[in-house]
């Protein structure tokens, strides 16, 4: 019997011990005490709020415990100091989560969540309005606050003091009554990605006995972005490295310096290349730090200088129909304008177009290049002709030997015999070469572009007397037609007979 009592007593023991130390969630609702849940809690609990207004200043000195809502939606989970002289939440414990909450209420030198000697804490997506401080962080590590709304708070929305190698990301610290984020006494904190944005006094402070922080890819848009007063091994840009940036361009880098009004570093640097990081560094107002890669919004990266137009052209004379490829040389352009007929009409809106000028005549071609800054142009001429007339001075065209090029049908060539040299000259239609008059007089020469060989239009002497150069040039290049001999020579005897017969004296 005694035996069996002692083998229950254990059975219980172990029954009940069971459930020690085991993690719990742990639901409240409003009207409930959250103050109760906490310190009936024991490490890992899971505090979860349902929907409601909470109005309580609550403490949490026990490691270990999530306290959110259940929903999620800090805007209708909201806790409310009871006494604005005192924090809305004072954390003060290791690895505790505090989420989804809406925090408000206190004034003064408190804070909606104030953590002292807290480290490895995460505060992330709570909405902390209206109260002395937003996020205070004292003498604590390695916390991690991101996504949180700090906004409308009597004077910083998010301070660190004495606090080192916490995490800042993703949160948006606004319309604050002094500074976005004020680091002071503090060291070797990264904030990154965070939107720091309209509060009246500093966007960002850093005094100077905080060294060695990481301050990269923020939108700050405030009158005053930065009072930084230096430090040791601060740094206000990484490396640039491929990724979205906080502003939507596809490099990290630096940070986003806007100001309210559109004046800012960033509304109005230059970025020729285009990667989303402006051409010069943004030097920190009295400071030895510079911001070497600074951001530039995505809509405004590609081409945001003003433009310069050019443009290269293949060909730009020749005879009709004449066919010309443009390439555009331009810089920064965003669209392009081409009047080629030099009538004021835009002809074409391609960027390297081709035109084909069929009308003789000189064309001043006019390329606008056009972006946001404004528009630039660029002309140049453009030269179609008749096709090519050749001058054939009356003395030299004696020993010439004229042949019509038939592949061609546009081409023919002329050979000098006295220098030999080769002229191209260009068909006016029918085999017919046009020549212009030179000083020594004109010779109209055409060719019969069935055979190729013969030349007529020999010139006369102004004396009336038959041209030996001319009988030469015909001797010599006389056609092989049956007779020519005989002809030839009847007109000789009878010349003969002629002069015998008016001979004086007969």
């Amino acid at each position: 019997m005694n035996r069996l009592t002692i083998l229950l007593a254990v059975f219980l023991l172990l029954t009940l011990g069971s459930g020690i130390g085991a993690a719990a969630e742990v639901y409240v609702q409003p009207g409930d005490s959250i103050q109760t849940a906490l310190d009936n809690a024991v490490s890992g609990d899971l505090i979860i709020l349902k929907p409601g207004i909470y109005t309580e200043n609550i403490k949490i000195d026990k490691d270990n415990l999530v306290i959110s809502s259940e929903s999620g939606n800090p805007d209708d989970t909201i806790i409310t100091a009871k006494s604005s002289d005192n924090h809305v939440i004072s954390l003060k414990a290791y690895n505790v989560k505090i989420s989804g909450l809406g925090i408000t209420g206190t004034k003064n030198s408190y804070a909606g969540i104030y953590l002292s000697g807290s480290n490895n804490c995460i505060i992330e997506n709570n909405k902390i309005l209206n109260n002395g401080y937003g996020i205070y962080l004292s003498n604590s590590k390695s916390n991690k606050l991101s996504n949180n709304v700090i906004t409308d708070n009597e004077k910083y929305g998010i301070l660190l003091s004495d606090s080192t190698n916490n995490t800042l990301s993703g949160n948006t610290a606004s319309e604050n009554k002094d500074t976005g984020v004020h680091i002071s006494t503090s060291d070797g904190n990264t904030l990154t990605g965070n939107n720091v944005s309209s509060n009246d006094v500093y966007g960002l402070f850093v005094c100077p006995e905080s060294d060695d922080n990481l301050i990269y890819n923020n939108y700050f848009n405030n009158t005053v972005n930065a009072e930084v007063q230096n430090g040791v091994g601060n740094a206000y840009n990484t490396e640039k490295t491929e990724g979205e940036n906080i502003v939507g361009g596809s490099y990290i880098g630096g940070n986003f310096w806007a100001e309210p009004d559109g004046t800012g570093f960033s509304d109005t640097a230059v970025d020729a290349d285009g990667d989303g990081i402006a051409d010069s560094e943004y030097r920190l107002s009295q400071s030895t730090y510079s911001d070497q890669l600074p951001l530039i919004s995505s809509s405004n990266s590609q081409r945001s200088g003003p433009p310069v137009a050019n443009f290269e052209m293949n060909n730009s004379n020749g005879s009709a129909p004449l066919s010309v490829q443009f390439t555009d040389m331009s810089e920064n352009a965003d669209s392009w304008s081409w009047d080629f007929e030099s009538d004021g009409k835009i002809d074409s809106s391609e960027e390297n177009p081709v035109h084909v000028f069929t009308t003789i005549g000189t064309y001043t071609v006019t390329l606008s290049a056009t972006n946001k800054n404004g528009t630039d142009s660029k002309t140049a001429a453009v030269i179609v002709t008749h096709p090519v007339m050749v001058t054939y001075p009356v003395e030299n065209i004696s020993g010439n030997n004229i042949t019509d090029d038939s592949e061609a049908g546009e081409n023919a060539t002329v050979a000098n015999g006295s220098s030999g040299n080769m002229t191209n000259v260009e068909a006016g239609g029918n085999g017919t070469y046009y020549n212009q008059t030179e000083d020594s007089g004109i010779a109209n020469v055409e060719l019969d572009s069935q055979n190729g060989s013969e030349a007529s239009g020999l010139n006369e002497e102004a004396n009336g007397g038959i041209n030996t150069s001319s009988v030469e040039y015909a001797l010599e290049n006389k056609t092989d037609a049956p007779g020519f001999e005989i002809f030839y020579g009847a007109v000789s005897l009878l010349a003969v007979f002629l002069y015998r017969k008016v001979k004086p004296g007969n």
